[in-house]
């Protein structure tokens, strides 16, 4: 084969390459993004409460920590080892989420305003800020900050630590973070302990956030790009992941009936069952999809607003017993809607005009840019 062949092969394989994604971990993501629904939506309490609070309430709480598991896989396997390099990439991950997230804030400054979150006397500029770097300005905004502090704490954390330490140190605050949430009955009996959390809630109002939340699932997903290769072993993944889920399920009714929870979100089996998921979900790769790549994200930051439009055309269309008053039809209503503005967003021009412009200044100024 000729030089200039051999040439045109390489670059016939870089461009099928690019075109290659992790079509699994994209549908995974995907899947978590409908869970989030499922969960502020309750489509299974139309089946009793029991059924609402197995599926909607407890089986749900996996979602998030796919969100974060996925981030820290593909965050971490574009480090390259040099820190300047790094460093850059870092800047540049957490530019593009701040972006995401003040888009994210704006558009919800109008349903704020109605929920009177402006106007309520506990608002002021500490609290904003709190809002702004722990609990989000919308519910479930909270999620952005909370990846932004967790990817710049282990990015620092690996530079200074080894990859063992590191899930140490990550497991001790998910630990921190779980007498916060889903164990804080156990505090009843040491007053030291309950002033020392009583405390912290004066700073965020739970514990599932960038501090304690985030590190170990983002910890778990680097520890999987860090790996030379993955063992494809389909079957004890999904056997792994089945038990592990079985037990989070047992563990969240175990919590329920004992009365023990402040809040629900963090349980312990819920870090293997994501770990074991990721694992089953990796090796399948495929086409390139930016829609479904990108419009997981948009799926997340948009639900909320897809379930007030619901509501909304339920009560001018006189469906209020079916879109509202039968939870499954809400929750497909708010699915399609969610997903319907997410395609829409995906091909919005903003953030791609923005990241264009920046990508045209950095070259005129000579610095050099990171693609990831």
């Amino acid at each position: 084969m000729s030089a200039k062949s051999a040439t045109s092969a390489t670059s016939a394989t870089s461009a099928t390459s690019a075109k290659t994604d992790f079509l699994g971990l994209s549908w995974l993501k995907f899947v978590a993004a409908l869970l989030v629904i499922a969960n502020h939506t309750g489509p299974f309490a139309v089946f009793g409460p029991s059924a609402d609070f197995l599926v909607d309430g407890a089986l749900t709480r996996i979602a998030v920590p796919i969100f974060f598991m996925t981030s820290g896989f593909f965050y971490f396997r574009k480090l390259t080892g040099d820190p300047l390099a790094d460093r850059r990439h870092l800047r540049r991950y957490l530019g593009s989420i701040a972006r995401l997230y003040a888009i994210a804030i704006l558009l919800y400054v109008p349903l704020n305003v109605y929920n009177g979150y402006f106007s309520s006397p506990k608002f002021g500029t500490l609290s904003l800020l709190r809002d702004l770097a722990f609990d989000g300005t919308f519910y479930h905004l909270w999620y952005l900050p909370a990846l932004m502090i967790g990817i710049a704490m282990l990015h620092g954390l690996y530079r200074a630590l080894k990859p063992a330490a590191v899930i140490t140190v990550a497991c001790l605050l998910y630990a921190v973070g779980l007498f916060g949430d889903s164990y804080y009955s156990f505090l009843a009996g040491s007053d030291v302990l309950t002033g020392w959390y009583n405390g912290m809630f004066r700073a965020f109002d739970y514990t599932r956030n960038g501090l304690f939340f985030a590190p170990i699932y983002l910890a778990l997903g680097a520890s999987v790009a860090r790996r030379p290769r993955t063992v494809r072993r389909p079957l004890a993944h999904a056997i792994l992941f089945l038990a592990s889920l079985s037990a989070m399920l047992a563990e969240a009714v175990w919590l329920r009936a004992g009365d023990i929870p402040r809040h629900d979100s963090m349980y312990v089996f819920a870090v293997p069952a994501a770990y074991f998921l990721l694992l089953l979900a990796l090796p399948y790769k495929g086409p390139a999809n930016r829609t479904l790549r990108e419009g997981r994200a948009w799926i997340y930051v948009l639900h909320p607003l897809a379930i007030v439009l619901v509501r909304g055309a339920a009560k001018a269309t006189g469906l209020q017993p079916w879109l509202i008053g039968n939870s499954l039809i809400h929750f497909a209503a708010v699915c399609a809607f969610s997903i319907a503005m997410a395609a829409v967003a995906v091909r919005f021009p903003t953030l791609r005009t923005i990241r264009t412009a920046m990508r045209h200044r950095a070259k005129k100024t000579g610095s050099v840019s990171i693609r990831h």
